[in-house]
């Protein structure tokens, strides 16, 4: 029988954000969860709901940073439920680089249009308050490996792709990464938990973000099925 995993990290009032990152100026919004019915005063029970678009685990496309790209709406459904590979990394220290030597030893090869998943243990800090800012990152230098690689969606168990450590020169400049992959038309899938328990090294993924119109990326519930 197949084992069916559960990709997406817990929503819950208080957990990380963006907003820790330099520059960023607290625009995105904290993840809130107001009752706004009861059973006892309604006769039923609702929930407002107050989030953003890379709260918890999202799925977007090139549009997250490019003009003219499309939003997750132009999308067919079936760009979603890809085959995929797992890539496990050895564990990552916080604030440590993932390097190309990394990948090319431990990650299996790959198919036309499969996702690559990648798993370095970062899952394990989910609610630390410091899961953003201690995140690994990977080397501007795995972009090349990368971009050799036949993948259509890149999923990752850290909240940011590239930092400042991620530069040689340690230079605060951000994108050098993600956007030459977004115009290839690879959608990113952040950040992921349980990858480190999937065993196979090939298995199907299914990412269904909210089918919220005109946005580049939306929460998703992604799943693992592994044969």
């Amino acid at each position: 029988m197949s084992k069916i995993i559960d990709l997406s990290g817990p929503l819950y009032p208080g957990m990380w954000s963006y907003n820790v990152l330099q520059g960023l100026g607290a625009r995105v919004p904290d993840l809130e969860v107001v009752p706004v019915a009861t059973r006892q005063a309604q006769g039923f029970e609702a929930f407002g709901l107050s989030l953003s678009t890379v709260t918890g685990t999202y799925i977007e496309t090139g549009g997250h940073m490019l003009p003219d790209m499309p939003d997750l709406g132009d999308l067919d459904v079936a760009t979603f439920v890809r085959p995929a590979v797992v890539c496990h990394l050895p564990h990552k220290a916080p604030q440590e680089l993932i390097q190309p030597s990394e990948l090319e030893t431990y990650c299996p090869p790959l198919q036309e249009g499969d996702a690559l998943l990648i798993d370095c243990g970062w899952e394990a800090h989910w609610r630390s308050p410091t899961y953003v800012t201690d995140g690994p990152a990977f080397s501007l230098s795995c972009l090349d490996w990368l971009l050799e690689q036949p993948f259509s969606i890149l999923g990752v168990d850290v909240p940011c792709i590239e930092n400042a450590r991620s530069r040689p020169d340690g230079s605060e400049q951000t994108g050098n990464m993600l956007l030459p992959l977004f115009l290839r038309g690879i959608l990113l899938l952040a950040p992921l938990v349980n990858l480190g328990a999937i065993h196979e090294p090939r298995g199907q993924l299914i990412a269904l973000p909210l089918p919220v119109e005109s946005v580049s990326g939306a929460p998703c519930r992604a799943i693992f099925i592994e044969p």
